[in-house]
């Protein structure tokens, strides 16, 4: 009954719509781009022929606006679907149509590209139809599950029906929703299902009653029967069964209804014949959903102000539909007017109203409007414009917005009146705000001028004073309320002067004038009594003296034109001219400052005319300022007459070049010397100069006050209006210096009562003299500055003499005769001896001592003042008169211009020697005295067959053993005797173990053979000591009958018995032949026939020994068993010359200890002497200086003629002479270090070259050994010849290793040292002794121990690297020394200076000697502590000694020369102190001295800086060679490797065919080819390894650093040179250091 029920309906659907439809399109009013198919049937697309209800206009054929609607189309076509589920989309799915017949499937598989979305939409042909589909109920589709399918209309439609097509069943519950923006809520649409209130909780309804809510869904059931299978339809009508839905217009609830954006069909549940229980796969794949066709009738939304809509690009970039809008409306859906027509309000157009917007009156001042409905309930209209522009406001824009103003030309302005400054913020309508107190501007933004504080109260006065304000305006900063003040005004409100400045003045620019005062005082006030005038030339008469002058100072005519009343001039070519003022404008014109120079002037004929700096001119005070004619805003002369004013002061608005201050330029008006005003600008010019003024101010004259006149408040001693005068009793400083000068009170040590203001001369009286009465007058003594009438006395000298008082009543004379000094000239004077007043008995006259030139001329206490023995020899000589050379030197001490002894170069272990430990020499010819057995010039050698000179003693007998030593001789420093071979012991007197037969041939090895012997050492016949069964010398032959060696010589097989017998048949034969022989020669006379048949006999015999000889021997004679015994001696022979080369090597060794110890030794030498280099520089930096400004300081108070400076300023010059002495002695001992350290690295080198040469003689004994054993294999007989050849080479490459063993040069070391290297040599040697016996059993350990050699010879060059270095750094530190003894040089330069000084210092103070008498009593009291001073300096010079000692002994003696001289120096100078007479002419003349020695040895120092460069250049080069040599030791280093490998593989190589060979038996052709073979190949390997060409190319290298090292000799020689000449240096360097204080201000 349902069915049946719901088939009726399905048959009226089509009515229905197309009723629905027609109602709807009479009444919507919506709109639609466009762009889709129109709908041509009732819910279909197949008649699209015509258009079923086509657009309607918005306006009529008359153009009167009416209600328009889009066409009305079918939404949905073509749109893209979007469903949750579709068949194939995971995969092809199997699926079964239903056919209402159980006996016929139809089933297939679903491809997603079959039935997907997209079929929804798209053009539906019911011929062929096309659909989309779901998956099946066995993929889980049913309820609860469902499927959505989801239409996007992308714009707002008004929905008229919804139609869906199905191709399955239709579904048992389903919904339709809406949604009526993007993003908005899905509002159901309607409600399909069997169930309604089961499924959706709402009744089975159709349609809405009366006064209900009609904007609601509905359910029905009417469309959810699973009848038909297909093509089942459904039509949702939006308005159907709505009440309201027949007026439609008017119903806002139902308008709103129909309106959507989206669209969605929502699947709930399955419509099945419940046969899906069961859970067949197959019935489950025949339930699912398939639609074949949606469409949805609607229009566009556009509110009846559209007629179409149209496509558009939204804010995002994608493609949407909006409405095509009339009647001045707006929006996609023309949902509101446009925006500047709101003037009634926007509704919905109808059939009866169009509801057309209106525009908005904003009088061209707006684009945007909004309805008003206040406005428009009072006035009509209801458009209030937005956003008025320029500035207006009001619904109309009829007016200015607040606060702003309206302008003439009616456009607004903002008034911007501060918020803080304004009364309000709106303005009048001229735009200006009304301001609180103290704020002005249009704006009320600011303090007015002297107002500050600017806040919500207004601001505050300030109280300003104008004349001290800048620019005369009142004015202050408008936070702090400071007032902004002139240049030269201060205080918070301007009205104080700065200090040092006066007068406030509001007419100065810069507020106040500065006081000038002389620059004696910075306080002045205004002087009363001056008047404003002006010096003027306004020419009405005459010239009025005004000059002209060109650039020469020469004078140019000048006219006076009594027409124009002004003065010109004419230039003669193209020099400038000035015009020049006369003497009224000059002079003190102090007045003038900040006046104004006016003139005018007027260029005649002149072209172009050009400026320059100097075009106005004012000289004074010996300065000059100038500037150009167009400065300070005046323009350039021409032809017409032109006024120029300048103003005289000193800003650089100003320009006055060059800049000057306040107090300069004043000074230059203090004294105008000129004015000069530039008259010609071109060639040949002329001009003319009228009305010159000069502003100015004169006391009383009449006229207006001038303030700007000071009156100085002057300081104690200052007098006058400027203080420019001196008080009495006072003086300016210096004298006739001038106002500008300080006054300083008068100084007249009480022996004047006035003195001038300007020079400062006392009027002295009380016989005193000197500008302040200081000294007394020539002729009196005393201390002028007592203050007393008597404070000087009479001198008691003859002729009126002048005198000196010292040490409280002493008083000396100054004047005495030359030779003569003391306090009554009765002594004689320094450099002269004699005794004038016979206090030792005769008297004697004082005669000049004779030194013969061996003493230095400024030294002091060169001689015995009494005897005139010579006390201070130099130049290495001694004696009482110099006339003789120190102990250990030798030479001519009497030649000229000085003697020359230089020092004998004796080796002290070899000399004899005095008692002081000197050396003893010939000092003629310089011949050392050598202790016994020592010969040579400096006793550096002992005698053939003597060593040892190290022990002081001379040298010891080697008493060499004469038949087991080569020679007489030893090594010279152990002793050792050169020994035979196989003879040792020091004397060479015994055979070396497993050696006999001590002869002049030496001894010879025992060669006992290893398995035969009992042990290797044999008796003296050289029999060894044999086992059982075994015979021979050497024990290397089993017995007769016995063999096989190895086993211990067992008895041979049965058989050989009568072999036994046939060899003692053979020896009887022998025997009876022997004895026969003898009878031959006891009876020489037989029978001739009887001889014959005998001897015949005899031969016979002979054959048959040969023949039986030779069955058992070689082809060479000797059995092969022989041959081997000699290649075992021949390798025994190459161990015994492997164990002589380490010997040789192991006294190397023991050389280089010996020169490593030297070096330290001599390394420690070094540090002494730059120890009493640094010593002797700061006795020089500190005692030195101490001194000489003690002694300076002492000459400052004893005054001009203390004899006492000369003294002390000549010992002052001998310190530094006999210092520089020591420093170049010094140095010259760092030379002789220096010279050591080289021979210590010779020694090292060349001990490397032996090192080498040895490896380079293994080598070639190896392979020369290797082939006499392959020669040995080819012919014994051969072999021995070459052994014994080879055995020569060896021996004679022995005595080369001996001799250079011998060759190498003596070091100066220590003997105690070289003891204790000799001791550990020893032990060393012991050492390798037992390592060489164990050698001598492998072969093949003697490279090991070689490859311990080349690395020890690796060691041995790093350290001559780093010794090398050590030498670097040597020469560095000399240079260092020389440095510092050039920075003394430079000090004694200093002290020459100091000591003009001094001279010229005491030659201005003659007069102050009588006046200081008091100080110089003070001053003698301190003499001991200048005794002291001179005793510490002598103590540090003898620290500086002890020092040096250690480093030699000749610099001990040097030193305690130095010493003696320095001791009788103090004495001399303790005694000198006190005696002070010496003239200022003869300091005059021993500082020249000194200046002539300093530049001497300016230029020494300046000579040896340049050989320290050369050595610094060397070094360099050095270097480079040091490095090169590395190179070349790492590539024979690398080559030693390569030969190494070689000559083991050849080692191996002979050893495997040694031991072939000994335990060969029987011998056969073939293996001793192979054995051929194997040697062959081993000689070529070593002869690929070319030792001999690398020994020849390493002694090469050897000669080259050979030459090399005699070049670094010689460079140290000349260093020697130098180093002598920075002792010499630093010994004659003074021992203190000298402070440079000025003797008089």
């Amino acid at each position: 009954m349902k069915r049946n029920r719901r088939s009726h309906s399905e048959g009226s659907t089509a009515a229905r719509l197309l009723l629905a439809g027609a109602l709807l399109c009479s009444c919507l009013a919506t709109t639609l781009g466009a762009q889709r198919q129109p709908i041509t049937s009732a819910g279909g697309h197949e008649l699209r022929g015509t258009t079923f209800m086509p657009a309607l206009e918005c306006y009529d054929p008359y153009g009167r606006p009416q209600k328009c609607l889009p066409e009305f189309i079918n939404a949905a076509y073509q749109l893209q679907i979007e469903a949750t589920n579709t068949c194939g989309e995971q995969g092809d799915t199997y699926f079964c149509m239903q056919t209402m017949n159980p006996n016929l499937k139809n089933c297939a598989f679903c491809r997603y590209e079959d039935h997907n979305p997209s079929f929804l939409t798209d053009l539906h042909d019911p011929q062929n139809p096309t659909w989309w589909q779901s998956e099946t109920m066995l993929e889980g589709i049913q309820h609860p599950n469902h499927v959505n399918l989801t239409l996007h209309l992308r714009k707002s439609y008004d929905i008229t029906y919804v139609r869906i097509l199905f191709r399955s069943p239709r579904p048992e519950s389903f919904t339709i929703y809406k949604r009526t923006t993007e993003n908005g809520p899905w509002i159901p649409y309607q409600f399909y299902s069997a169930v309604c209130r089961d499924t959706y909780g709402l009744p089975d309804s159709r349609a809405i009653r009366k006064g209900e809510g009609e904007a609601h869904a509905l359910c029905t059931s009417e469309y959810s029967d699973i009848s038909p299978l297909r093509d089942g339809e459904i039509a949702f009508s939006t308005l159907e069964g709505r009440p309201s839905g027949i007026n439609f217009e008017r119903s806002q609830e139902l308008q709103e209804w129909v309106t959507a954006t989206d669209i969605r069909i929502t699947l709930d549940r399955l419509n099945t014949f419940g046969d899906e229980l069961f859970g067949d796969a197959q019935v489950l794949q025949s339930y699912f959903y398939a639609i074949s066709d949606i469409a949805v009738g609607a229009r566009c939304k556009c509110n009846g102000h559209a007629s179409k809509c149209v496509a558009s690009t939204g804010m995002h970039g994608e493609r949407t539909l909006v409405c095509e809008c009339r009647h001045n409306t707006d929006g996609p859906d023309c949902d509101r007017c446009l925006p500047l027509y709101n003037d009634v309000k926007w509704k919905r157009a109808t059939s009866t109203e169009v509801n057309e917007c209106k525009a908005c009156n904003c009088n061209n001042f707006a684009d945007k409007c909004y309805f008003d409905a206040n406005l428009f309930n009072l006035t009509g209209h209801g458009g209030h414009c937005l956003d008025c522009r320029d500035n207006r406001d009001g619904p109309n824009c009829e007016r200015c917005k607040e606060n702003f103003y309206m302008r003439d030309n009616a456009y607004c302005v903002n008034c911007a009146c501060d918020p803080v400054g304004s009364r309000s913020l709106q303005c009048n309508s001229q735009g200006k705000c009304q301001c609180k107190p103290g704020v002005t501007g249009d704006k009320c933004d600011r303090c007015a001028n002297n107002f500050f504080q600017f806040g919500p109260h207004g601001c505050q006065p300030c109280g300003c004073d104008p004349h001290g304000s800048h620019d005369n305006t009142p004015a202050c900063d408008a936070e702090t309320g400071i007032c902004f003040c002139k240049e030269n005004v201060e205080g918070r409100r301007c009205n104080e002067c700065k200090p040092g400045f006066f007068n406030l003045d509001k007419n100065n620019r810069f507020g106040c004038t500065p006081c000038f005062c002389y620059g004696h005082t910075s306080e002045c006030q205004t002087a009363p009594g001056y008047s404003i005038v002006s010096v003027t030339s306004n020419f009405n008469k005459h010239k009025e003296r005004w000059t002209a002058i060109d650039l020469n100072r020469r004078d140019v005519d000048i006219k006076y034109n009594q027409y124009s009343r002004s003065i010109g001039t004419t230039a003669q070519g193209n020099e400038y001219v000035y015009f020049q003022a006369p003497d009224r404008f000059l002079g003190d014109q102090r007045a003038s400052y900040n006046r104004d120079l006016k003139f005018k002037l007027q260029l005649v004929g002149q072209v172009a005319p050009s400026s320059s700096a100097s075009d106005v001119i004012l000289e004074g005070a010996g300065s000059k300022i100038s500037l150009p004619i167009f400065a300070q805003g005046n323009g350039i002369p021409d032809q017409g007459v032109r006024e120029y004013t300048f103003r005289l002061h000193e800003h650089h608005d100003y320009q006055w070049q060059p800049s000057q201050s306040a107090r300069g330029f004043l000074s230059i008006l203090s004294n105008l010397t000129a004015i000069k005003i530039r008259a010609t600008y071109s060639v040949q010019g002329e001009a003319n100069l009228d009305d010159v003024e000069l502003q100015t101010a004169h006391r009383g004259a009449a006229g207006q006050p001038a303030t700007w006149i000071e009156q100085c408040t002057c300081p104690e001693g200052y007098l006058g209006q400027f203080c420019e005068s001196c008080a009495p009793r006072y003086r300016h400083s210096p004298a006739r210096g001038g106002p500008f000068m300080p006054c300083i009170p008068c100084d007249c040590h009480g022996h004047a009562d006035i003195c001038d203001s300007e020079t400062g001369s006392c009027i002295c009286q009380h016989n005193t003299q000197g500008d302040n009465c200081d000294q007394c007058a020539k002729g009196y003594y005393g201390n002028a500055l007592g203050g007393t009438p008597n404070d000087c006395k009479r001198c008691p000298c003859p002729n009126d003499g002048a005198c000196m008082q010292i040490n409280g009543d002493t008083v000396i004379c100054t004047e005495c005769p030359v030779g003569y000094f003391g306090s009554r000239c009765e002594q004689c004077s320094d450099g002269f001896y004699g005794d004038p007043t016979g206090l030792l008995g005769e008297v004697r006259t004082c005669k000049s001592c004779d030194c013969n030139g061996n003493v230095d001329p400024n030294a002091v206490g060169n001689c015995n003042r009494t005897t005139g023995e010579c006390l201070k020899c130099i130049h290495n000589t001694a004696g009482e008169n110099c006339d003789q050379c120190l102990p250990g030197h030798f030479g001519d001490p009497l030649a000229l211009p000085h003697g020359k002894c230089d020092r004998c170069s004796c080796y002290a272990a070899g000399t004899e020697q005095d008692e002081q430990s000197i050396s003893r020499c010939d000092q003629v010819t310089g011949q050392c005295q050598c202790k016994p057995n020592v010969i040579g010039r400096d006793c550096g050698e002992c005698q053939p067959g003597y060593f040892n000179i190290r022990s002081g003693n001379g040298c010891e007998n080697c008493l060499c053993d004469p038949v087991g030593s080569y020679n007489s001789t030893c090594d010279r420093y152990t002793g050792q005797c050169h020994c035979k071979p196989g003879v040792v012991g020091l004397r060479c007197d015994q055979c070396e173990n497993f050696f006999f037969g001590f002869s002049v041939d030496g001894c010879k090895p025992c060669e006992c053979d290893e398995s035969g012997s009992k042990g290797f050492q044999c008796d003296q016949s050289g029999q060894c000591p044999c086992n059982d069964n075994v015979e021979g010398r050497r024990c290397d032959r089993c017995k007769e009958n016995k063999y096989d060696r190895q086993r211990g010589c067992v008895a041979c097989p049965d058989c050989y018995n009568l072999v036994q017998e046939a060899a003692d048949l053979h020896r009887t034969k022998l025997a009876n032949l022997s004895s026969t022989l003898d009878e031959i020669a006891r009876t020489p006379v037989t029978n001739d026939e009887e001889f014959e048949g005998k001897l015949k006999a005899v031969q016979e015999k002979v054959a048959i020994l040969a023949q039986d000889a030779r069955s058992g021997s070689s082809d060479g004679g000797q059995t092969y068993v022989e041959v081997i015994n000699d290649l075992h001696k021949r390798l025994d022979s190459m161990h015994s010359h492997l164990v002589s080369a380490d010997e040789l090597q192991k006294d190397a060794n023991a050389e280089i200890e010996k020169a490593r110890s030297n070096y330290t030794q001599l390394r420690q030498i070094i540090d002494d002497a730059k120890r009493e280099l640094q010593d002797a520089l700061d006795l020089l930096n500190d005692e030195g200086e101490q001194a000489l400004a003690k002694a300076k300081n002492k000459s400052k108070e004893f005054g001009e003629q203390s004899k006492q400076i000369s003294d002390i300023s000549r010992e002052a010059r001998a310190l530094a002479d006999r210092l520089e002495s020591e420093a170049k002695y010094d140095l010259r001992n760092a030379k002789d270090a220096m010279d050591a350290v080289e021979k210590a690295n010779q020694l090292a080198k060349n001990a490397i070259d032996l090192q080498q040469k040895v490896g380079v003689e293994l080598r070639s004994e190896v392979r020369l050994e290797l082939n006499q054993v392959k020669q040995s294999l080819g012919a014994v007989t051969q072999t021995s010849k070459e052994a014994l050849r080879k055995a020569n080479e060896v021996y004679d490459a022995a005595l080369t290793l001996l001799n250079d063993v011998n060759g190498q040069t003596q070091p100066n070391i220590d003997i105690d040292q070289l003891k204790r290297d000799a001791v550990a040599a020893n032990e060393n040697a012991e050492n390798l002794l037992e390592q060489i016996n164990e050698m001598s059993n492998d072969n093949g350990e003697v490279f090991s121990n070689f490859e311990v050699e080349r690395d020890f010879s690796q060691v041995l060059l790093e350290r001559a690297e780093a010794q090398k270095k050590d030498d670097i750094e040597l020469l560095r530190r000399a240079k260092a020394a020389f440095e510092r003894a050039n920075k003394a040089v430079e000090q004694g330069d200093s002290t020459l200076k100091e000591a003009n000084k001094t001279y010229n210092t005491l030659a201005g103070f003659q007069s102050d000697v009588q006046k200081s008498s008091e100080k110089a009593t003070l001053a003698l009291e301190k003499v001991p502590s200048i005794k002291k001073e001179i005793e510490n300096a002598d103590n540090l010079i003898q620290q500086a000694g002890n020092a040096l000692q250690g480093a030699n002994k000749n610099a001990t003696e040097a030193k305690n020369n130095a010493q003696e001289a320095q001791e009788k120096y103090a004495e001399q100078a303790s005694k000198d102190a006190e005696l002070i007479r010496r003239k200022a002419n003869e300091t005059k003349v021993a500082a020249r001295q000194l200046r002539a020695e300093a530049d001497e040895l300016n230029h020494r120092v300046t000579l040896t800086q340049r050989d320290i460069s050369q050595l610094e250049e060397n070094s360099t080069e050095d270097d480079n060679l040091v490095d090169d040599a590395k190179r070349k030791v790492g590539q024979a280093k690398a080559d030693m490797q390569d030969a190494k490998k070689q000559i083991e593989k050849a080692n191996s190589e002979l050893s495997a065919i040694k031991e072939e060979l000994e335990n060969l038996k029987d011998i056969n052709t073939s293996d001793l080819d192979k054995l051929e073979n194997r040697l062959t190949e081993v000689e070529g390997n070593i002869i690929r390894v070319n030792l001999t060409g690398r020994i020849e190319k390493y002694r090469e290298q050897r000669n080259i650093q050979k030459k090399l090292i005699d070049k670094y000799e010689a460079d140290l020689k000349e260093l020697s040179g130098e180093v002598d000449n920075i002792r010499l240096i630093s010994e004659a360097l003074p021992s203190n250091c000298f402070r440079r204080n000025r003797l008089e201000p």
